[in-house]
């Protein structure tokens, strides 16, 4: 069986994020419930799961006691999260929204690296991973084709 040229990235899927109780979710409230977000990201997982897609986990390093000790430039995003221990270890904010997490052996999953900034496609670990896994990895300077779940899981069901 050839290996799948297709993989989708999950960046923190939290639920400091994404769940109602979580800290950092009054941020980015309005825009969840406008896109429907995680309603979208629960049939983005199922459809990747009914076709064996493998999905990257890029998940930012969570927060502890001295992360950023000695840091002389923190990013307001960094501040934030200091600030508010956000995505605290070992918290319930640090985990991963119910119904998202990785199936490694199941669907071959991959949790990448941790990364420190918002760029987690700029973070070597999470760029070893993608290089390890991929064998014919196309990263657009220009999104090519830009589509919703919805119709990405259609045209999925379709080619199946």
């Amino acid at each position: 069986m050839a290996p799948p040229t297709t993989a989708i990235v999950l960046v923190d899927p939290y639920n400091e994020f994404l769940h109602h109780e979580g800290k950092i979710y009054p941020s980015v409230k309005e825009s969840l419930e406008a896109t429907g977000t995680n309603d979208n990201l629960r049939t983005l997982v199922a459809a990747a799961r009914k076709h064996k897609i493998p999905i990257f986990y890029a998940l930012h390093k969570t927060w502890k006691e001295g992360n950023y000790a000695g840091w002389t430039h923190l990013t307001p995003s960094h501040k934030g999260l200091a600030a508010a221990k956000g995505i605290a270890e070992g918290s319930w904010g640090a985990e991963i929204l119910e119904g998202l997490e990785p199936d490694v052996v199941g669907n071959g999953d991959v949790v990448a690296s941790r990364h420190w900034n918002n760029r987690s496609d700029a973070t070597a670990g999470f760029s070893t991973e993608v290089k390890d896994a991929a064998t014919n990895l196309i990263w657009p300077l220009i999104v090519e084709n830009v589509t919703t779940v919805g119709d990405w899981v259609r045209e999925s069901e379709s080619k199946a």
